[in-house]
């Protein structure tokens, strides 16, 4: 039988999404703070922070949502999910439906924001 690798062997794929999180979390707030600081006009200022927020947005619903499919096709080919797999389905697929709907929202925020700049 083969020996896991490292300590916590079900963080294959989890530090990989935690440190680009981490790293993307920091990033956005540097930005957010130097837009905050920046001279210039509360609107303007208020459609980058928008902007920003938006593609922090993408970050987190896009890693949020293939999780999320990840763990549908393991419940979905799966035939010994039992009772804690009915239950742990009902509790995803509306999570998926809405990390969906907030990747959308956060691509139409990022592109009317480009928009706007022309």
């Amino acid at each position: 039988m083969a020996k896991p690798l490292g300590p916590w062997p079900g963080m294959f794929y989890g530090i990989p999404i935690l440190a680009s999180l981490d790293i993307g979390t920091a990033a956005c707030a540097w930005a957010l703070r130097r837009i905050a600081l920046r001279p210039g006009s509360d609107q303007q200022r208020h459609d980058r922070s928008w902007a920003i927020t938006a593609a922090w947005g993408m970050l987190v619903s896009n890693q949020l949502l293939l999780v999320v499919l990840m763990m549908a096709v393991v419940l979905t080919r799966s035939t010994c999910a039992g009772t804690l797999g009915t239950v742990t389905a009902s509790a995803i697929y509306p999570l998926g439906l809405l990390a969906l709907s907030t990747l959308a929202w956060s691509l139409f925020t990022i592109v009317v924001a480009r928009a706007a700049r022309r």
